[in-house]
């Protein structure tokens, strides 16, 4: 899947500010409470595995909790020290509900950036809590250094007597010690959030990656759709214009010899310009139907279901109102693929019925299509049978997924995920890579 960017990190900030000084007060009272908590979880979770695995009702907890914690820390680094925080590629549930949740909290425990936010954790709390003890213990000299001077005067110690001047310098040098421990506490939690959170040249790497294969995919649906264009114009529009001109041709040579002739002509060629006019819209109609612009998706698929040779069962549902707002190309994409299923639907499955459902959630506009025929579908790249091969890649070039199960026998489904994001995903819409190529 994408990359996905968290925070822009587009205005810097001074490395040290009242946010990060508070950082490691925080770290301090955390230190001395949930960091062992935390601890004496993890390591009575992992003692009492061998027990019928009981210790699994301490640790799943623990991971839940371990991820909610890590999304906090990442957006921590961004608010406070500045940082870009840069999300590796992660696999994303295609399940609803209760089960979608639990497959990619499943999923997130695979991935590198989890484990290294749980040790971020960790070490932040534990860096920055000794900081700001070692501030509190300077502090409380200090102050005991002021008191000792102003109140109890000249101090023994041993075989010296320090002044009440040196008992103020000590108090001095004490509290000016302890706000350097604040510091270099608040130096140390960005330093290990640039290090372990803010994103690696790895994770750039698969990012460009990522971009390279969503452009690669719009280049292979751009020369799908040149390529059909070609074709249609060659086998279709081409020979009817050639038979059009030599129609004119033959009724101008006949005008003055035989004009009933030519006036007969002169009328078929009329009709077969008409007829080529009509060719020539629906052609367009391919680039990008223009119910798509004039009424928008809903009506567009309504059409499509409404000239299917096969009864259709259309429902669509783009309500939500959170979330980007549904572009004129995401909507040809959707567009696209129904229209492309339920041609191929038509001249190959044998279906006595289609279903076709277009919902949008938050993110993600999800394009379904079901049928009762006979299966068996399969993507094919050789040149002859590639309607759904380019729809594979008009999804993967949005940074979607094209997903198909269509076992002998037993019909056709058709999945498209279609992010609504243009550019890379946030870490709640990541995109797999095109996922088991199977169509006809």
């Amino acid at each position: 899947m994408t990359a996905s960017l968290t925070g822009p990190g587009d205005r810097p900030r001074p490395r040290l500010s009242p946010a990060s000084i508070a950082s490691v007060a925080i770290g301090g009272l955390l230190l001395c409470t949930w960091f062992w908590l935390s601890m004496a979880l993890l390591v009575a979770g992992i003692s009492t595995l061998p027990a019928l695995g009981s210790g699994l009702l301490l640790l799943l907890p623990w991971l839940l909790l371990m991820q909610l914690i890590a999304r906090i820390e990442r957006r921590r680094a961004v608010a406070i020290h500045g940082l870009r925080v840069i999300l590796p590629a992660q696999r994303r549930s295609r399940r609803r509900g209760a089960a979608g949740w639990l497959q990619n909290r499943w999923y997130e425990l695979g991935t590198g950036a989890f484990w290294r936010g749980i040790l971020h954790h960790h070490l932040a709390i534990l860096v920055t809590g000794l900081f700001f003890l070692a501030f509190v213990a300077l502090l409380w000299c200090g102050w005991k250094g002021a008191e000792l001077s102003l109140i109890h005067g000249p101090v023994e110690l041993g075989s010296r007597e320090l002044s009440r001047v040196a008992l103020a310098a000590l108090a001095s040098v004490s509290v000016l010690l302890a706000a350097v421990m604040l510091g270099l506490g608040a130096l140390a939690d960005r330093g290990l959030a640039r290090v372990l959170i803010s994103g690696s040249e790895e994770d750039l790497r698969e990012q460009v990656a990522e971009l390279a294969e969503r452009r690669q995919g719009a280049v292979d649906a751009a020369t799908q759709e040149r390529l059909r264009i070609e074709r249609d114009l060659h086998d279709g529009v081409q020979p009817r214009l050639v038979t059009l001109a030599m129609t004119l041709g033959v009724a101008r040579n006949a005008i003055r010899t035989d004009p009933d002739r030519a006036e007969r002509l002169v009328g078929d060629a009329h009709a077969e310009a008409k007829a080529v006019m009509t060719d020539l819209r629906q052609l367009a109609r391919g680039i990008h139907p223009a119910v798509l612009t004039d009424r928008g998706l809903d009506a567009a698929l309504s059409a499509l279901a409404a000239r299917s040779r096969i009864p259709v069962a259309l429902e669509v549902d783009l309500s939500t109102a959170e979330g980007p707002v549904l572009d004129r190309e995401r909507e040809a994409v959707a567009y696209f693929v129904v229209a492309e299923a339920l041609t191929n639907i038509a001249k190959h499955a044998g279906a006595t019925r289609a279903e076709v459902t277009v919902t949008r959630g938050p993110e993600v506009l999800h394009v379904r299509i079901r049928d009762d025929g006979r299966g068996g579908a399969r993507v094919h790249r050789d040149g002859l049978s590639t309607g759904l091969a380019g729809l594979t890649d008009r999804v993967r070039a949005t940074g979607g997924v094209l997903e198909l199960s269509s076992p002998p026998g037993a019909g056709t489904d058709l999945h498209a995920e279609i992010p609504l994001t243009s550019g890379p995903t946030t870490a709640r819409a990541p995109v797999r890579p095109t996922t088991e190529e199977r169509s006809r």
